[in-house]
């Protein structure tokens, strides 16, 4: 109430014209201060992401090496199941041979 009653005084003491810079200088200076502390935010937020993408990229990589590893063991693991088999299929040969 107090602050409408001051907007009045000023009207009846300056006019219009010089309410409405003071209320836009007002305006101004209430909407660089909340600019400043978005940007603020903003690069505290990118600063977040950055960190975050490193360690993305960190994981993506040990992912790879852990994708790698898993195709040579089951590489070697198929290499060892074609070599039972064969043994298995020469010995039943052999028995079939043998009766």
């Amino acid at each position: 109430m107090e602050a409408i009653t001051q907007v009045g005084q000023l009207i009846g003491t300056y006019g219009v014209s010089a309410v409405i810079v003071i209320i836009f200088l007002w305006d101004y200076v209430a909407n660089k201060k909340k600019n400043t502390e978005n940007q603020e935010t903003i690069k505290a937020t990118l600063e977040v992401v950055k960190e975050s993408t490193t360690t993305i990229s960190s994981c993506l990589i040990e992912m790879q090496q852990t994708n790698l590893n898993t195709a040579k063991s089951l590489e070697l693991l198929q290499k060892q199941m074609e070599s039972t088999d064969k043994k298995v299929d020469k010995i039943l040969e052999e028995r079939r041979n043998s009766q």
